[in-house]
């Protein structure tokens, strides 16, 4: 799966993280541990942590204009990882030339820094993702560190059931819990509200990933649809309110097989956030964390959340008891606590999966088929070619019961025409 991920552009830092020449930044991706750095030439580098020389921390290298410089003994290497300099060794030797520390090509949008870790092609175009194609201030992006297996996360941003329960009131027809819901959850409202507890699931392939369609039944006979989208090889687009869209994604993105960094956008398509939707933003609303332990600390304290195993996820024990189905403050929190409580990598050979587990069953065969035909037949995983094809977003409606719901999803869920990316 590794092998899989590395042919996909893969998010790093937000671009306001790397400043001209200032400092280096500690990141783990796929198991690699690298260092990003802004050079003075104002390009973004990704190397290698370790020196090729003696293995020491290039995290206290020196910025230069084309490069960084190791402090044990001065080797400089530029953004491609070609040695430039090597001011210990005699100045008649050529030995620098036959050095090339590993390092991955970067490239910045919708203020976002990528890198693709499969250096062996030519470099495809960015996915057109739509929030990368919106100016800036339509878009709010967090993240942070979770501990767990990138998959178990992710199959939380697919599994549609769950709302009806880990996100819910206890009393769905509460108007000031279900208020407080709907102001956290951005258009959750109704779906934790429906009585209809139990989703019945539909999945189509697509050349991106999956369509997910969950359906339950309303009071007046009609069908309400909940769509969620899964992005190849680790983005997912949950459903959002189309009386007031504001869309989210969350991008899964491994650090190694016990943990992740989850990227958190919320995004308008056609306005500015409101100052209001920003707070709540920041204040950890909706999908959000945005309160970290150790903002200083390296390598992921600085998205390190206060809230942890070991505080309990500031688990409210009164509000579990008397108001919400499961007390954990927050969508965000709630959906972290449970997938770390499945420990680090959960055995799946135990589990039970059930008709609501459509989605996840069909996620899993996706990208399975994806590893396997690109290692065996060197098939070209799916997306790659069609960075257009990633200009989707997940929703909800209500159609009639012989109402087809795919026809309705691709028409509405499909972003503008005429976006162009942007480098905001």
């Amino acid at each position: 799966m590794g092998d899989l991920m590395r042919h996909y552009w893969i998010p790093v830092l937000l671009s306001s993280e790397l400043k001209v020449g200032e400092r280096v930044k500690r990141v783990r991706v796929l198991g690699e541990d690298l260092a990003a750095f802004r050079a003075k030439n104002g390009r973004v580098g990704l190397l290698n942590e370790a020196c090729s020389h003696r293995r020491a921390s290039l995290y206290f290298g020196r910025i230069e204009e084309e490069g960084l410089r190791c402090v044990y003994h001065g080797w400089l290497y530029g953004l491609d990882g070609k040695c430039l300099d090597m001011p210990n060794e005699a100045p008649e030797t050529t030995f620098k030339h036959a050095v090339q520390h590993p390092a991955y090509p970067c490239v910045e949008g919708g203020g976002v820094i990528w890198t693709c870790m499969e250096t062996s092609k030519e470099l495809r175009r960015l996915p057109e993702f739509e929030w990368t194609m919106i100016p800036e201030s339509h878009r709010f992006i967090s993240k942070y560190y979770q501990q767990c297996n990138y998959f178990q996360a992710m199959e939380g941003g697919i599994d549609s059931s769950h709302i009806s329960f880990l996100h819910a009131p206890l009393d769905p027809v509460n108007k000031e819990v279900v208020e407080d819901i709907d102001k956290s959850g951005f258009g959750m409202a109704q779906a934790v509200q429906t009585s209809d507890k139990s989703p019945r699931f539909e999945v189509i392939d697509t050349d991106y990933g999956v369509l997910i369609g969950a359906r339950r039944n309303t009071a007046d006979g009609r069908c309400y649809w909940r769509i969620t989208q899964f992005l190849m090889p680790f983005t997912t687009m949950p459903p959002a309110d189309l009386e007031n869209p504001i869309f989210q994604s969350h991008m899964w993105v491994p650090s190694d097989d016990q943990n992740l960094i989850n990227w958190c956008i919320s995004w308008h398509p056609t306005r500015p956030l409101t100052d209001e939707e920003v707070a709540a933003f920041r204040s950890g609303k909706g999908t959000h964390i945005t309160e970290y332990a150790s903002p200083t600390s390296e390598p992921y304290g600085d998205i390190r959340p206060l809230a942890n195993r070991s505080n309990d996820y500031f688990m409210d024990w009164e509000g579990h008891r008397t108001r919400l189905f499961c007390g954990v403050p927050g969508f965000g929190m709630q959906d972290r606590a449970i997938q770390e409580s499945q420990g680090p990598i959960y055995d799946r050979a135990r589990e039970r999966l059930g008709t609501s587990d459509t989605a996840i069953v069909q996620v899993r065969k996706r990208l399975l088929n994806a590893a396997r035909e690109l290692h065996e037949q060197k098939i070209s995983p799916p997306g790659l070619h069609e960075p257009a094809s990633y200009r989707v977003r997940g929703g909800s409606f209500v159609l009639p019961k012989d109402g087809t719901w795919v026809d309705v999803a691709r028409k509405r869920l499909v972003a503008e025409s005429d976006l162009r990316p942007s480098n905001a």
